[in-house]
């Protein structure tokens, strides 16, 4: 196939793209693995990162290839030894500003978390935990969006205005799955998405790299997933809001852009 000369045209099927193979995970997990009693089961929700990986990362490559006529590494994803410092940047950039927000909420009483399984337990769940939201979320969403749309987007709109474009369209793909599966407007999830969005297109657009965006992804998803998800039974969390939005939120999506750029600077 030729490739298609307008960069619009191409994120718009990349993006269309996403949304249906999200849309079919929940479907094609069902038809496999069936639903548990409370709605998850972990068995399907190794199946569902698998098909995520499967089918949307080798969707991004041959489009990449056959319709922009260029290969995945110019999207800023190299397999090579410096991908792993940048994929550390990325976890860096969330985890140590998390902490701080971690060490307020405990510390000021708003939030408080009692585990309710064995740290045994907890600890040897973690590494799968990784590997879930690698394949899941960060590795497909991070290629799609701040990796192939980011670098479409800015051959015809600029920097800013690239990063600014993939924001709206990742607020776009969330909202829409939302709606789609739940039957209302997500205006909460919209915004959560923007802003979420639009801090990562800042890290990719600094580094230059999809792995900076890949470990900043990882490190959220991964302490949010352990923490807030209640069908796996690891927490009881007293005062959850409060640990989203400082912890989770405000305190390392405002520093991210600082410390990668004095991490990328430093250690390059």
């Amino acid at each position: 196939m030729p490739p298609i000369k307008s960069p619009l045209i191409r994120v718009a099927i990349v993006w269309a793209a996403m949304v249906a193979i999200w849309l079919a995970l929940p479907a094609l997990r069902n038809l496999f693995w069936g639903i548990g009693p409370d709605g998850y089961t972990l068995g399907g929700h190794v199946l569902s990162a698998i098909l995520a990986t499967v089918l949307a990362v080798p969707m991004v490559i041959a489009v990449r290839r056959w319709l922009d006529g260029e290969t995945v590494a110019s999207l800023g994803f190299r397999l090579e030894a410096a991908a792993i410092k940048q994929f550390l940047i990325g976890a860096a950039a969330f985890l140590v500003p998390s902490a701080l927000g971690f060490a307020v909420v405990l510390g000021l009483g708003w939030t408080v978390i009692t585990p309710i399984a064995s740290w045994g337990e907890i600890l040897a769940f973690i590494p799968l935990l990784v590997l879930l939201v690698f394949i899941y979320e960060a590795l497909p969403e991070e290629l799609a969006f701040r990796g192939y749309m980011q670098v479409n987007l800015e051959t015809r709109l600029g920097y800013w205005g690239a990063i600014l474009a993939q924001a709206v369209l990742f607020a776009l793909w969330g909202a829409a799955l939302w709606t789609i599966a739940a039957g209302a407007v997500a205006f909460d999830r919209l915004a959560m998405f923007f802003f979420m969005a639009l801090v990562l297109g800042i890290l990719r657009g600094t580094t230059g790299s999809v792995w900076t965006t890949i470990g900043f992804h990882v490190a959220f998803q991964t302490v949010a997933q352990l923490l807030l998800n209640t069908g796996r039974g690891h927490f009881a969390i007293e005062g959850a809001d409060m640990l989203q939005l400082v912890a989770l939120g405000v305190v390392p999506f405002s520093l991210a852009a600082i410390i990668v750029d004095y991490l990328h600077k430093r250690w390059r």
